[in-house]
């Protein structure tokens, strides 16, 4: 028997002593201790991460609102969310047109027919008082010069378009954008001059 390191030796084997044995298997258990809590911390961060972004698709209304919180097919989101209810109506008066029935009234000095033909009801009384600033300020004669030149397509989608027009100020041509929006009725409207 012979003594290695404090380590007796017999038979080919090396036997800790009583004293190390103990605390060996206090280091193992302590160590198995913290392997078990930091595998645990990172199970819950990992599935606290993983509900939260969940819940960013149960909010966005993406997903189900119940365990496991399973994505909708686009087929269900379809059927959840149709599209614009005026996306497919077909046109009966193009952005062109409503620009020169607007611009006919202004000339006209009808300030509630250009804006009741040519907006959505929801903007008639800012637009009114918009229109009537300018008139009051001697503007609207450059108005009507600016707004009266030719409106070339720049986008146009099913239910929102932008046109432009140029303008000369002070010898520079300028250019503007007009927007429209369809309504139900297949009436393209002035969003935005």
């Amino acid at each position: 028997m012979g003594l290695y390191f404090g380590i007796m030796k017999a038979e080919g084997s090396f036997n800790l002593p009583p004293v190390a044995g103990k605390k060996y298997m206090r280091l193992r258990v302590i160590i198995l201790a913290l392997v078990l809590l930091v595998a645990g911390l990172l199970a819950v961060f990992a599935g606290y991460g993983w509900f939260w972004e969940k819940q960013k698709r149960v909010a966005a209304g993406t997903a189900r609102p119940t365990f496991p919180y399973g994505d909708y097919s686009l087929e269900e989101l379809a059927k959840l969310y149709p599209q614009t209810v005026n996306e497919n109506v077909p046109t009966k008066q193009a952005p062109e047109e409503t620009h020169a029935k607007f611009v006919s009234a202004l000339k006209a000095g009808k300030i509630d027919e250009a804006v009741e033909c040519c907006f959505r009801k929801g903007d008639w009384g800012k637009m009114k008082e918009g229109l009537k600033r300018v008139r009051d300020k001697g503007e609207m004669g450059q108005m009507i010069k600016d707004l009266d030149a030719a409106i070339k397509p720049d986008f146009v989608g099913d239910t929102k378009a932008s046109y432009t027009y140029i303008v000369l100020e002070n010898g520079k041509k300028i250019g503007n954008v007009m927007t429209f929006i369809k309504n139900i009725q297949g009436i393209w409207l002035i969003e935005s001059l």
